[in-house]
């Protein structure tokens, strides 16, 4: 089942974490879904990004 809200991730390449709570250290990313943006982080996760 596919959400079509958009969603936001913050991304902070320096210290490679990801987070959905706003983050003034990252840069915002908005997917147009859910789906999309988990596969996305996902994808990060894979290359060493932490989630937090």
């Amino acid at each position: 089942m596919q959400n079509n809200q958009s969603w936001s991730v913050w991304i902070d390449e320096s210290k490679k974490i990801i987070s959905i709570k706003e983050n003034p250290a990252g840069k915002e990313i908005v997917f147009e879904n859910r789906d999309i943006g988990m596969k996305a982080v996902t994808d990060l996760a894979s290359k060493g990004y932490k989630i937090g």
